[in-house]
């Protein structure tokens, strides 16, 4: 029952990396700023702050929860538009793990890079749990 509740708990929470750490700052309003970037509002946030001891040197992430879990999945497909930021192209989001689901999800991301060094042909992507390929025309 503890464990339903946790991972309920964690669906309506989004994880930010790669987010840069500075003194003073106002985390919530740079998340704002990234969710405009990707094209996305959150309308309803409850809390937003960084995970972890801050470490020299290390940049830790943003936990951003929300009311809802639709809020997290809409965030998580436009996510990608990242990618072409230039100010937050380094940021990508997540959603909130337990310890052993992001060891799980670690072995899987090892398998894929794996097979994509063994066939670089072929699209590999992560899907319920499960490393998924497509053929890619590379001509």
């Amino acid at each position: 029952m503890e464990k339903v509740n946790e991972e309920e708990r964690r669906s309506c929470n989004l994880m930010f990396y790669g987010l840069p750490e500075q003194d003073g700052e106002n985390i919530a309003s740079t998340v704002y700023d990234v969710s405009q970037s990707m094209g996305v509002v959150i309308p309803k946030t409850v809390d937003c702050y960084r995970v972890g001891k801050k470490q020299e040197g290390k940049v830790r992430p943003v936990r951003l929860e929300c009311q809802n879990r639709g809020d997290v999945e809409f965030a998580l497909i436009h996510s990608r538009r990242l990618k072409s930021s230039t100010k937050y192209s380094q940021v990508y989001l997540a959603p909130d793990r337990s310890k052993e689901q992001r060891q799980e999800h670690s072995l899987l991301v090892k398998k894929m890079k794996d097979l994509i060094s063994a066939d670089p042909t072929k699209h590999y992507f992560i899907r319920n749990n499960k490393v998924c390929s497509a053929t890619t025309d590379k001509t």
